[in-house]
């Protein structure tokens, strides 16, 4: 997908979300408006940048500590 399009797309999720907590009264239409702004100047900050090189990150591996999921204790 281009950067452009990508951006554009991070930007219109950013926008409904806001939308959605101010809908809900999570938060104001005043700090919606500066999470808005600071995302756009964010996102064309990013798109101004030239594209650092990817950065391969490590995946975990699944046997490692704190990954695998609890079994709960049988009931007696």
């Amino acid at each position: 997908m281009p950067p452009k399009l990508t951006k554009t797309i991070i930007g219109a999720v950013i926008a409904v979300a806001l939308a959605a907590a101010v809908s809900y009264g999570v938060i104001s239409q005043q700090t919606a408006d500066e999470i808005q702004t600071k995302a756009n100047q964010s996102l064309q900050t990013d798109q101004a940048a030239p594209n650092p090189a990817p950065q391969d990150p490590s995946p975990q591996a699944p046997g490692q500590p704190g990954t695998s999921p609890q079994t709960p204790a049988p009931r007696q």
